[in-house]
């Protein structure tokens, strides 16, 4: 190989950044916009394969995913497999000569299938091969001694560029916050020279083709940080397209003529979303079950493609799903953004406020915003029902459809006493214990639905320290249900039920309770939500004989208490068409999702869905009311440096001032 080039590629030109483009100009390759209210799940395309190593795909929609496949009971292989543009199997070709296949590109018109694996006819190190879709030929085409890890392949033209990384190779100190480097570099191999270049990009991390015969960079840059860079091979020349102040994404995608990037991150739980090159902060959400982390994303013949988390390799047509709309505000609480629902293509500018702020905005009717979310379990959420003004969303297409489907207790939520809709639930969780009945047998343990304060207490204090090491149910997390348990429902700390039950509670907190353990040793647990069943171990181990209950009650009688996130139209808005009209689809995108807990026709083919039918089907929205009334001595109250009594006589008044009573 080729040491770096001297001269004109070394000499960069850094055009700096380039105008920014207007927000309204996402346009989807010229093409029609869906209509309204066609659900994402009517244009997947699935590419069923298990143990998915990497894929790619052509213009015309052909797609080849390489997989590791079990051929006998202790050996296994790597198969090159195609499938045609409607998700069809065709072809597969065995690859059992061959190891850590990890990266996978097709030439530009469709004949040549490249990828790169060891192979120990040559020796150890990784090599680059090219698959002849015509005869079937696999060529040795160069090897990359000074690679230890192959990350991505990208293909512009007659070139292949390749990210690789070799850890014992770093010239130069990387930045020390943000993305880990591992000695990344770049080079290309043009197939028609057999030259291998090495590119001058400092901190390479990831790179698509730029659909204009350029190749995007993605990369950490002295003096511009964290940047899009754009490559131009016939001109040999760099320039910076955006900049951002931290990292934030790895695999991307280019997109509308190089105008536009889609990607997804991990502290955004809503998938992959497109934003303009230029301009990171506003976003448009694509898919909501995207993971591009280890297998990237891939947009090209107009389509793009990923892997989903739950299932295998999705495409969808992006200009059937992205909309050429103004943007929208979303006012949501700091955090709040973790259970944001689907935005349906709609670009969407986020913008996060304090408790405080963001009450005293939606109250006071400001006008700059279009959306608000809400979870009842918030503070104030109880005054935002009483006192918040928010548009009517009785003709918003699909919604009674919507709300026929769903628990009764969910459209009382949401209706008011006149019968106005005055918001939309997108997410019911009802916090609550899992675990399985073989371990709870194995224990001596039992969990009911109808478990008070007390009995849990009285459960807990019979199990043994290493039992307590496998319970991972922490105090804090308790102390916080409680607290919107008792003070959602009841104006008052008199009568007893205050007392007795904080007693229980109290005790409970004394016990230490452990997360350490691995989790398939866990007797139990508390869930939040129903994204803990996409991590290990994952649903299909509480298929077969999964229990799930309420959190413990006040009374065995009442019912579990749930917390509803819920979207609500700012009737002062500008854009409050746009809104509504987003909306209408979430509402069509909603009624077609396979795993909606609160709907009351949801099936129950094993045990651990008939625990979550039961749970969800007994459970009641709470709205909770300001902290700020009861907090104050609450912990030491249960640590016992404040009694009782005189926790009730602090927090009586400000109770019954609270509630007007």
């Amino acid at each position: 190989m080729k040491g770096k080039k001297t001269g004109k590629k070394q000499k960069w030109k850094v055009w700096g950044i380039a105008a920014i483009l207007l927000i309204c100009g996402f346009v989807a390759c010229g093409k029609e916009q869906k209509p309204p209210n066609v659900p994402l799940q009517d244009l997947v395309v699935e590419y069923p394969l298990d143990n998915m190593s990497c894929f790619t795909a052509m213009e015309d929609g052909t797609v080849y995913q390489v997989n590791l496949e079990q051929v006998m009971e202790e050996e296994s292989e790597y198969k090159l497999h195609r499938f045609n543009a409607m998700g069809e199997w065709e072809k597969s070709i065995s690859l059992k000569d061959y190891d850590m296949v990890g990266a996978l590109a097709v030439s530009e018109d469709g004949k040549y299938v490249y990828f790169t694996a060891q192979n120990m006819e040559y020796g150890i190190d990784l090599y680059l091969f090219s698959y002849s879709v015509e005869d079937g030929v696999i060529t040795k085409l160069c090897d990359f001694t000074y690679f230890d890890q192959i990350k991505q392949l990208v293909v512009v033209g007659d070139v292949v560029y390749i990210l690789g990384k070799s850890p014992n190779w770093q010239t130069q100190e990387p930045p020390n916050s943000g993305y880990t480097f591992s000695g990344e570099r770049l080079v290309s191999y043009c197939v028609v020279t057999k030259e291998q270049t090495q590119l001058g990009f400092e901190f390479p991390i990831s790179m698509a083709a730029g659909g204009d015969g350029t190749l995007v960079v993605l990369g950490y840059q002295e003096g511009d940080g964290y940047c899009l860079m754009k490559y131009d091979p016939a001109k040999d020349s760099m320039r910076v397209q955006g900049r951002f102040e931290d990292y934030k994404f790895d695999r991307f995608a280019v997109c509308n003529g190089g105008r536009d990037v889609i990607y997804d991150y991990t502290f955004n739980p809503r998938g992959l979303v497109l934003s303009d090159i230029n301009n990171l902060s506003v976003e448009a959400e694509l898919y909501p079950d995207a993971f591009t982390g280890f297998f990237g994303v891939l947009y090209t013949g107009g389509r793009i493609y990923c892997r989903q988390y739950s299932k295998g390799l999705i495409s969808f047509p992006l200009d059937a799903v992205q909309r050429d709309n103004k943007k929208l505000s979303f006012l949501t609480r700091e955090g709040g953004s973790l259970v944001a629902p689907y935005g349906c293509g709609y670009l969407m500018e986020k913008i996060e406020l304090s408790d405080e702020k963001f009450t005293v905005k939606v109250l006071a009717r400001d006008q700059d915003y279009d959306l608000c979310m809400v979870d009842s379990f918030d503070g104030n959420a109880s005054n935002l029902r009483k006192n918040g003004v928010f548009y009517p969303l009785n003709d918003v297409p699909g919604i009674e459809e919507y709300f026929a489907r769903c628990f009764p207790y969910v459209r009382e939520a949401a209706v008011k006493e006149d019968g106005t809709i005055w918001m939309l639930p997108v997410q019911i969780d009802v916090p609550g214990i899992l675990s399985r009945e073989e371990l709870l047998k194995e224990n001596g343990l039992s969990l009911r639905s109808d478990m008070t304060w007390q009995e849990y207490e009285e459960m807990l204090f019979k199990t043994t320290k290493e039992q307590q090491g496998k319970i991972g149910i922490n105090s804090g997390f308790l102390k916080r249900i409680f607290a919107r348990q008792y003070f959602s429902n009841y104006h008052t700390l008199s009568g007893g039920l205050f007392e007795e039950s904080v007693r229980a509670l109290s005790n409970i907190c004394t016990v230490e309770c452990d997360y350490g353990t691995d989790e398939k040793d866990m007797i139990m647990e508390a869930i939040t939500g129903l994204w803990r069943f996409d991590y290990a171990p994952g649903r299909a181990y509480y298929e077969e004989d999964g229990v799930f209950v309420g959190i413990p009650k006040l009374l065995a009688s009442d019912k579990n208490i749930a917390s509803c996130t819920f979207l609500a139209v700012n009737p002062d808005s500008k854009r409050r068409e746009e809104a509504l009209s987003y909306l209408a689809d979430l509402v069509a995108y909603q009624m077609r999702s396979e795993d909606v807990p609160y709907f009351a026709d949801g099936g129950t083919q094993n045990a651990l869905d008939t625990a979550l039918y039961k749970v969800y089907q007994d459970a009641e929205i709470v709205f909770a009311p300001d902290s700020d009334i009861y907090d104050t001595g609450f912990d030491e109250m249960l640590s016992g440096e404040l009694s009782v009594v005189e926790y009730i006589k602090q927090t009586e008044p400000k109770l019954k001032m609270y509630w007007g009573e």
